[in-house]
């Protein structure tokens, strides 16, 4: 019985083995085809099994077939196929008439490094949402630290950033720079900042790089005379907590119409760089009747290290009945030296509606190690949160307190606690190096 069992395994995988040849050679032979259509369908085919031995006709494909659609769909399969000597050859296709097979080259060259997520880079961009400091605005997708990526290919991207006649492609080589971490041509976008199309794409690969010195390239942004690109540029050098943009977003405070949107998103920024210079403006928000103001009011003044203003926050509290606010109250206290209040920031990081506004308070601890007897006591999405936290910010100090979770029942904290460590430990490297 066993012996037969085996003989049909055998003989099943045999004929799997014949199909699979010769979907191969009807797809390559398909390559030939008069008709567009499945020319189309075959290179598509040939990507998606990433078939080695395809790579030639698929190269001839790109170069000589008529039909844009059908070199397209050759220029994407090759990179899917990753065969390391078309890179030149999809490079070349950048400066190629047709704009749609310009657009599946960078799509090529992109899925060279990383193919999930990447869907956004090729979207057409949105106008901004409307004013919502809760709601996160920048794609996350990123490449491993540790890859390695070809400076040709970065600067393909930067060429087409530059000079593409198509603005989508264009602000998709923008979104490619962020995903590739392309810290070294960073001179290259602060020179594309000249195309107001690109400003906000850049701004927000400034903010995915996440150094603090890209903001300085911001400032003469928020007097752009595009109301978008001056609320980006503010929420930028917010978010890239730049100190040299203090004083001037404080003069733009001032003059600001009292209470108006643009005012609130001003003041968010300054709560997030929490630098001392603001402090008076955060007292003066303390007891705000926008909660929205409560709340930057509360974080800038824990950011900003602002002890004489405890027993103000505590009373305020006392009356307080908005829970965005009070998490703010509690992170502000925190940092203030009532330690014991982290314990309400963990406590919400579980929660759907303001877990993220938790974890955001986290990059701000005031030691790593504060974090460590809160682990796995969060709930799974808590605890992932807390790990993502050490991910970005760990030290080799909080390596053994994350040992115990590679051993955790739960595979997802198990995966970020393993993606942590490796951050953390590839951090430690490269500072030796």
């Amino acid at each position: 019985m066993r012996s037969l069992q085996l003989l049909l395994v055998v003989w099943v995988t045999g004929w799997m083995s014949v199909l699979w040849v010769s979907g191969q050679e009807r797809y390559l032979a398909d390559l030939t085809s008069p008709d567009r259509r499945t020319r189309r369908r075959a290179a598509a085919a040939l990507g998606d099994r990433r078939l080695q031995a395809a790579m030639p006709a698929l190269v001839a494909t790109l170069r000589d077939d008529p039909d844009a659609g059908v070199r397209a769909e050759a220029a994407v399969a090759l990179g899917k196929i990753k065969a390391p000597e078309t890179i030149p050859l999809l490079i070349t296709v950048l400066r190629e008439p047709d704009a749609g097979v310009r657009r599946a080259a960078l799509c090529a060259l992109l899925m060279f490094y990383i193919e999930e997520d990447i869907g956004f880079v090729f979207a057409r961009r949105r106008g901004l949402n409307r004013f919502n400091p809760l709601l996160e605005t920048t794609e996350p997708t990123v490449t491993l630290r540790e890859t390695m990526v070809d400076p040709d290919v970065l600067q393909a991207f930067a060429d087409t950033m530059r000079d593409d006649a198509d603005l989508d492609n264009r602000c998709a080589a923008v979104r490619a720079l962020g995903v590739l971490r392309g810290d070294a041509i960073v001179s290259a976008m602060v020179e594309a900042l000249g195309d107001p199309a690109l400003r906000v794409e850049i701004f927000q690969v400034f903010i995915k790089l996440g150094r603090s010195e890209y903001g300085v390239h911001v400032l003469p942004y928020l007097d752009d005379r595009d109301a978008e690109v001056r609320r980006w540029a503010v929420d930028t050098v917010g978010r890239l907590r730049t100190r040299e943009a203090v004083t001037p977003l404080m003069a733009r405070y001032r003059a600001a119409r009292t209470n108006d949107d643009h005012q609130t998103r001003i003041l968010a920024a300054l709560a997030q760089i929490g630098d001392p210079v603001s402090e008076a403006i955060f007292a003066e928000n303390l007891s705000h009747p926008g909660a929205i103001r409560r709340r930057f009011a509360a974080e800038g003044l824990g950011r900003c290290g602002a002890v004489a203003y405890v027993d103000r926050l505590l009373n305020n509290r006392l009356t307080e009945n908005n829970e965005s606010v009070r998490l703010a109250q509690a992170f502000a206290l925190y940092r203030l030296g009532q330690t014991d209040f982290l314990q309400e920031v963990i406590r919400q990081l579980d929660a759907l509606r303001y877990g993220a506004q938790a974890e955001s308070y986290l990059y701000s601890l005031t030691h790593n190690a504060d974090l460590h007897p809160y682990l796995r006591r969060a709930g799974t999405r808590g605890t992932e949160r807390m790990l993502r936290v050490l991910e970005q910010i760990g030290t080799r100090d909080d390596v053994p307190a994350l040992q115990p979770l590679l051993r955790d029942g739960d595979r997802r904290i198990v995966t970020a606690a393993h993606r942590a460590i490796r951050q953390i430990e590839m951090r430690a490297g490269a500072a030796r190096d």
